[in-house]
């Protein structure tokens, strides 16, 4: 099949609606060895846009599990400064961006002993640090966008042959992105982006103190939220406008914003599996006190959990998300077992670090100032998806009637 077009105007979305590359401006991409299709074009792309240089880093899920099975613990973990700056210094210290082209087996690392991967995540946490604190405060554009591997292909559709597993994931990956071939994919996504704002400015009008989210597969929660929380949506920018506007995710179709990490107590199911470092959880669920989790149940990979929890923060949250059933990843009723798509078909919540820019103030506030105001600080930032088409979400604001915000998977406000 010829995807000759289609990955042109796919290139072009990552490039001017993704990451919005300036003039003069570094891109560092990290891509997946499958999609030097793709990558060979979004370098063309930024190029087009003015780009002064292209870095590109390229990796592969065979081979990383290769190194985990065959270095030790201590080989893994012990990162030069070299790396270090190589990731760094383009982006934080000259003002680069980042574009990610993921795509690897989401159970690439099937087999790896968990606490290994734990320990390295770990490690790779706190030497780039800095720059996932850059990323994740949005000072600089950033965007994460997907390539179907083989063996992804053949994950999601495991009766198909390669060739024919491969297409239909790439036919469904470019349809999340509003890409046909056809029609102007950058007008399309500046009239999505339009509509997700709408939905971030009535939600930042009502200024809920707390979510109640209730649905048949058995959540039962309420999500205080912190004060002077803001809704965000797919678009980004800095409030100088020194970052230009960008959407880190493509696809994307949520509303969120950060919850008191002090302040979630219910019973939480996950409705969808996670994919984490290479491994698959599933039928897992979560019990809350006072923000934390207290307890945990998973029919696969919680010994995952496990390692996951072992990480400072890990237990409370960050963020809390809105998607409704209308979401077109929801209605191609595709199970693509990787965050960036799943999490966009249902809403969701994540373990972890909090997001500054969903804090009045939040992106000039010290670790110590964020925590004072009960935002979530971590090396990890993990979502996993909890919605459903029954699912019921209501606002309540002391002194004010409570708001339907959500009923039966539909934002109604």
């Amino acid at each position: 099949m010829d995807y000759t077009k289609k990955l042109e105007d796919y290139a072009k979305v990552i490039v001017n609606v993704g990451a919005n590359v300036k003039k003069d401006q570094i891109v560092v991409i990290s891509s997946i060895i499958e999609a030097y299709p793709l990558t060979r074009l979004v370098v063309e792309q930024c190029y087009k846009k003015g780009a002064k240089k292209v870095i590109v880093n390229w990796n592969d899920g065979a081979i990383n599990k290769l190194d985990y099975m065959n270095q030790s613990l201590e080989t893994l973990t012990t990162v030069a400064q070299y790396d270090i700056d190589r990731a760094i210094v383009p982006v934080v210290k000259e003002g680069g961006c980042r574009i990610v082209i993921g795509g690897n087996s989401p159970a690439a690392l099937n087999g790896v002993d968990p606490k290994k991967i734990g320990a390295v995540v770990k490690k790779m946490g706190t030497c780039l640090k800095e720059l996932r604190d850059w990323t994740m405060a949005s000072k600089c554009q950033w965007t994460i966008a997907y390539y179907p591997s083989v063996e992804w292909a053949k994950m999601v559709f495991p009766k198909l042959k390669e060739e024919e597993a491969v297409n239909k994931l790439m036919d469904a990956i470019l349809k999340t992105v509003r890409v046909d071939g056809k029609k102007d994919p950058i007008a399309l996504w500046k009239a999505h982006n339009q509509e997700t704002s709408e939905w971030a400015k009535k939600l930042n009008k009502f200024n809920f103190d707390y979510l109640e989210f209730k649905n048949k597969a058995g959540t039962n929660v309420k999500i205080q939220l912190v004060k002077n929380h803001i809704w965000g949506s797919g678009e980004h920018a800095s409030k100088d406008k020194v970052v230009p506007n960008f959407t880190a995710n493509l696809p994307t179709e949520e509303v969120w914003t950060m919850p008191d990490m002090n302040g979630i107590n219910g019973h939480v199911v996950a409705t969808k599996p996670l994919s984490y470092s290479g491994n698959i959880i599933d039928g897992f669920s979560f019990d809350f006190k006072d923000g934390e989790v207290v307890g945990y149940k998973a029919k696969k990979g919680k010994e995952v959990l496990a390692e996951i929890f072992a990480t400072e923060g890990a237990k409370k949250c960050g963020e809390i998300a809105l998607v409704p059933k209308t979401s077109p990843i929801n209605k191609s009723n595709i199970l693509f077992y990787a965050t960036l798509f799943d999490e966009n078909a249902a809403c969701h919540i994540a373990l972890g670090a909090s997001y500054p820019s969903n804090l009045k103030g939040g992106v000039e506030m010290t670790k110590e100032e964020l925590l004072a105001h009960h935002a979530n600080v971590s090396l990890v930032h993990i979502d996993f998806m909890f919605g459903s088409d029954d699912m019921n979400v209501v606002g309540y604001k002391k002194g004010k009637e409570p708001v339907q915000v959500m009923k039966n998977g539909l934002l109604v406000i």
